[in-house]
């Protein structure tokens, strides 16, 4: 392929920059071209994406009483980590250069400490702040209950997600969760 200043056809068709220096290889080949709009632009992921696990079935990790909104840092293991990190604690952080509108999912097992009928609230937070995705589930001491929480958000480099917990009374007792974002250029 020519370089970019030898190219004599129309201005408007040609290829973009910066193509000439990408070598083919399996990382350059998920990557699109991101126009700033200011006649130049960067190579990006087209769909970075980033997931952990938590699993302890048998034991879990508790929440004492965490009747004001907690930060659930269930011990997980990043997984398919492609422009976002974890950090072991429940926080996938977006690594990419531009922005991403990542659609978001956190799937939990849980169980209350005591009784039944109780109430426990989920919310999703950015950089440390509420993005108002409440969620809530009833659950009891007896049986594993289970709740999908669903969020988009458009994160910038460094922007982490996390979820937190609270419930009105007792214990909440996480077994399991596995949460996952997929983004596009924003």
């Amino acid at each position: 392929m020519p370089e970019h200043e030898n190219i004599t056809a129309d201005a408007d068709n040609h290829e973009p920059m910066g193509l000439s220096s990408l070598t083919g290889g399996t990382s350059d080949a998920k990557k699109v071209y991101h126009s700033d709009g200011a006649g130049s632009g960067s190579w990006t992921r087209a769909n970075p994406h980033g997931s952990w696990r938590y699993t302890a079935i048998g034991t879990g990790t508790t929440f004492t009483t965490p009747s004001t909104y907690t930060l659930m840092n269930v011990v997980g293991a990043g997984t398919h980590l492609t422009d976002f990190t974890e950090n072991s604690l429940g926080r996938l952080t977006y690594t990419g250069t531009n922005d991403a509108h990542c659609h978001s999912v956190c799937d939990i097992t849980l169980k209350h400490s005591t009784g039944s009928g109780q109430d426990i609230f989920f919310d999703v937070y950015k950089n440390g702040v509420s993005i108002s995705a409440e969620n809530a589930i009833t659950a009891d001491s007896g049986n594993y209950q289970h709740i999908a929480l669903h969020w988009d958000v458009v994160l910038s480099t460094n922007d982490y997600v996390e979820v937190y917990l609270k419930t009105a009374s007792g214990n909440v007792i996480i077994h399991e969760a596995y949460m996952f974002a997929m983004g596009m250029p924003a």
